[in-house]
């Protein structure tokens, strides 16, 4: 019995070949950049960005074809961090409670 079917073997990705779309990286505690790349499909997006923390927000952006955004958690009273004057008090928006 042969070890590829009939019809030759499926096309799949390559492992090391095109990297993914969108990419999560955590800079440091409470800091993480998020770059989506040409091709991702907004259901991609809106998943990923449910994936970070509820209280995550936007602090900048950069790039023209691959953006990349990155957010902050909201520092706690006892290990503050400067912003630039943006750290909100609270999640503005957010629908849930922090993990």
């Amino acid at each position: 019995m042969p070890i590829f079917p009939p019809d030759g073997p499926t096309a799949g990705p390559t492992p090391g070949g095109t990297p993914p779309l969108i990419v999560v990286s955590l800079i440091r505690t409470g800091v993480y950049a998020l770059t989506v790349r040409s091709g991702a499909d907004a259901r991609e997006v809106a998943e990923t960005l449910a994936r970070l923390p509820v209280d995550a927000f936007l602090t900048e952006h950069f790039g023209s074809v691959d953006l990349t955004m990155v957010f902050r958690t909201v520092p706690d009273a006892r290990n503050p961090e400067r912003t630039g004057g943006i750290t909100p008090t609270g999640p503005a928006a957010a629908r849930g409670t922090r993990p």
